[in-house]
């Protein structure tokens, strides 16, 4: 019998195991899935709850009746990976063989890189800090509010990947319009400067030049201010001090941090210089033909952006079905960015471009109609646990994105 064991039940790891679950063979193959949390949770969403739109319980779902419908649920904290044994080391010294491993753990988020971020800081990045914010917002009365992103951290030894100066910056301007809407609803839009910062040269620097422009305009519709090269050093509780040594005042200020790889892959011996997993074409390992890794702890994974996480996962898939069955074909991946940008008052602002990576795809769209495909995706994931819109869902969104195209 073969063993896969999935490490990380967030987008990436639960479509692997959705897909999975519709070819496996009881008597041949099992499936076990491992995560730290009992909920999912759909972090798009999280912007929602910030801003009071949503509460936490409407964007997770319990894991371990959908995992055990088809395998194994182990709720644990992973403490090492050790390749050669092919052994996943757990809490109380459990140990779990394995066949075929797929990495799936996301990136750690580095908010203690960042000196006050703890004492003056917000973000919107966890299910425990996104209600934070919310409470902050809540009594918001005057002053700047900056929003930005720390720098990302990347490895040397994946050569064929985009270099990016942050994981993605597409929280950062969702914030900002969604802050922007609610105060203006509150009649104190007037007393307040909206700022973001990026420690890159071009702010949304995964995108084209039609999506910066369409989103230029849109800042300058809702007063939404921009500075480039500003690397955050430290938040104070009135503003921010950036490297270069200036400083910014602040009433409220919200940080997506640094990325980093969780310190168990750095601790087995995993990962590259980050702490990512460095991976070939296909996300397996660059060492370790066993191994696959997807989503926020791949190397190969930039931006760090939950689209990518699932296309990879029908990707690794799909092989781990033809390596365990000979059937099936390989799922054709195909990177590019696609989001949906909350801005409040029903409206969003849906990007989808593949320029990054030499495409010619760069296109945005502005509407009531993009906010109705961000709010039916999010409870779709919810309602189905976690699996895709059908392809043709999926077919019929192309046949209506290239209208925009043309």
């Amino acid at each position: 019998m073969k063993k896969i064991v999935i490490v990380g039940a967030g987008f990436g790891g639960l479509t692997v195991f959705h897909h999975i679950s519709t070819w496996l063979n009881p008597g041949d193959v099992e499936v076990t899935v491992i995560d730290e949390r009992e909920t999912f949770l759909v972090k798009p969403s999280l912007p929602e709850v910030a801003l009071g739109e949503k509460d936490i319980r409407d964007i997770t779902f319990p894991l371990r009746p959908v995992i055990e419908s088809y395998g194994h649920f182990i709720r644990s904290r992973v403490h090492r990976i050790d390749p050669k044994a092919q052994e996943v080391y757990l809490d109380d010294e459990v140990t779990m063989p394995y066949d075929f491993l797929v990495i799936a753990l996301g990136g750690k988020k580095d908010f203690e890189s960042v000196p006050g971020f703890r004492e003056y800081g917000y973000s919107v990045c966890t299910d425990i800090l996104a209600p934070r914010l919310y409470e902050a917002i809540e009594k918001f009365k005057q002053g700047n509010i900056l929003i930005g992103s720390a720098p990302m951290l990347a490895g040397t030894r994946v050569k064929d990947v985009p270099h990016l100066e942050t994981a993605c910056e597409g929280p950062v301007g969702e914030i900002a319009f969604m802050i922007d809407s609610e105060l203006r609803e509150r009649g104190i839009r007037d007393q307040a400067r909206i700022i973001c910062f990026s420690p890159a040269e071009i702010f949304f620097e995964d995108v084209g030049d039609k999506v910066h422009e369409a989103f230029e305009g849109l800042a300058r519709k809702h007063e939404v201010e921009v500075v480039i090269n500003k690397v955050v050093e430290r938040i104070e509780k009135d503003h921010v001090v950036f490297k270069d040594g200036s400083t910014i005042s602040s009433a409220l200020t919200v940080l997506i941090p640094t990325y980093r790889g969780p310190d168990v892959i750095t601790a087995s011996g995993l990962g590259d210089e980050a702490g990512f997993v460095p991976t070939d074409e296909n996300f397996q390992h660059m060492d370790y033909e066993n191994i696959f890794a997807i989503g926020d702890v791949a190397s190969r994974t930039v931006p760090k952006l939950g689209h990518l996480a699932v296309e990879q996962g029908n990707l690794v898939a799909s092989l781990l079905r033809q390596r365990i069955t000979g059937q099936g074909q390989r799922y054709d991946y195909e990177p590019e960015i696609f989001c949906i940008m909350n801005m409040g008052n029903r409206k969003a602002m849906l990007i989808r471009s593949n320029t990054l990576w030499g495409g010619t795809t760069d296109i945005s769209y502005h509407s009531s109609m993009s906010h109705l495909m961000k709010s039916s995706f999010d409870t779709y994931m919810v309602k189905f646990k976690g699996k895709m819109p059908p392809q043709l869902a999926q077919r019929l969104l192309n046949v209506y994105l290239g209208r925009f195209q043309e």
